[in-house]
Formats: C-alpha cells, structure tokens, sequence
C-alpha cells in the first residue's frame, strides 16, 4: 500500500523540474532531483537486465532496491545473488483508521499543521538536525512534495520547542506517512505517537480507512501499540555508485 501511495504522489510530480521516473516492466523508480541519501528507490522484481536498466537510469548514483518477500525468495538460489549486499530488512505497517488506539498527547506536547513560510522553515529545521540532510537538498527534495504533490508536512513542539516532525499524504484509499523524525534530545517522550495521532486524523478528515507506513525495528513495538499491524516483510538492498553488474559475468 505504501508503494501505491507513493505511485500516487509521483503521478504528481511528473512535470516538476529535476523529478525523474522510470515506470515500466513492472519497475518503478524514483531518480531525486538532488543529492541527498536514500531517496533514490526502485520497486520491482530484481533480473540482471532490469539492474542493467535500473543503473543506467541512475549513471553515477547510489540507490536502493525494495523487495517483497516473494521477491527477495526468488533471487536466493539465483547466481544474481552472488552479486547483491546483505539486505537491510524492514517492515510494512498499516491500520485500519477506525481501530488505532489514540491517546491524549501528555502534557506539554502539540503539533500542528504546517501553512506559512515560518513555520515550513521551522520544520525544515527540525527535520534536518534529525536526518543529517543539507538544507538545499532537503528543500529540493521536499518542498515539491508539499507545493505539487499535496503532501502535509507536521512540526511537532515539546514545551513550545520544535521536537519533531512528520508529513502525510492522503492518496485515493489510503494515508501514506513520511518524514518521521524526532531530535534526539526529546526520544521517547511521545513525540512519535502525536504526530501520528495527527496523520491518523487528517486521513479521517479525508474519509480514509487506512495509514500506511515503512517502519524501522526500533518503531515496530511503538506502531503496534498504537494499533498497526505488519502488512508485508520487505527487504532493502543498497547499490553504491561504482557499482557494476558485469563484474561477475
């Protein structure tokens, strides 16, 4: 589901300047505009053409291929293999809006809706003592998503510090959640759960039954108690930018 939200998001950006998608043979892949880590994806099934074809589209960039389980099953007796890094596994986790279990956010703790120019700032700022991003890169990337795509983007205050942030993007059926960070100096004080309450009730707004998101280990515990459940198993495989799919031919 999250792989069809973000297919919506990028139905969106398909004329913004510096967004480059590749969409066919059952692949999907995202080309940033800028050079900030982790944000060149590719979804679809791994062969040694389509990594061929896939790093061309990319030339002289990292990227990072998701697999299913069905997927990452396939290529495990395949001499394909031999050519992958250990995947970094990871899993998918959706809830069904009317059965999360939202709380009272504790004492001192709020977010809002970002809509001025401050404010967007502000969560610039936050976002990126957590991501470790440029400021350039993080709005080359980010900022289209909000202008074009309709993304949402969350600051989050603990005692009227900006702590944390969020974005969300209400697709045609399901909720899609992004951009979860939290400075490090306000972990585990609730941040989290306030900004998906928020996201939760902004998917309510847009009359959505589910949210959807990708989730670290350390999250799944927090997400699970807030009433997401696992939805898939997906595995991440890291491509550095010298790499080259012949080398082993």
């Amino acid at each position: 589901m999250q792989q069809q939200n973000f297919k919506e998001i990028l139905a969106k950006m398909s004329n913004v300047k510096g967004w480059e998608v590749l969409n066919c043979d059952n692949l999907l892949a995202l080309k940033s505009p800028t050079l900030i880590p982790l944000v060149n994806f590719v979804w679809g099934e791994i062969t040694r053409d389509k990594l061929d074809q896939v790093k061309r589209f990319y030339g002289n960039n990292e990227f990072y291929w998701i697999l299913s389980e069905e997927q990452n099953q396939a290529i495990s007796s395949d001499p394909l293999k031999e050519l992958l890094l250990s995947p970094e596994p990871f899993p998918e986790m959706l809830i069904e809006i009317n059965s999360s279990n939202m709380q009272i956010n504790p004492v001192g703790i709020s977010s809002i809706q970002v809509k001025t120019s401050q404010d967007l700032q502000i969560w610039t700022d936050t976002a990126i003592a957590t991501f470790g991003f440029s400021e350039t890169g993080f709005k080359e990337f980010f900022y289209p998503l909000i202008e074009n795509a309709g993304c949402i983007p969350l600051l989050i205050y603990y005692n009227d510090i900006p702590a944390a942030t969020a974005m969300v993007h209400c697709g045609e059926s399901v909720a899609g959640i992004y951009a979860m960070s939290t400075k490090v100096e306000y972990r585990r004080k609730g941040l989290g759960r306030a900004a998906i309450n928020t996201c939760i009730e902004l998917a309510k707004q847009s009359k959505l039954d589910y949210a959807v998101l990708y989730s670290s280990e350390d999250g799944v515990k927090l997400y699970n108690a807030m009433g997401f459940k696992v939805s898939k198993k997906l595995y991440e495989y890291s491509f550095n930018a010298d790499f080259n799919i012949f080398k082993n031919s």
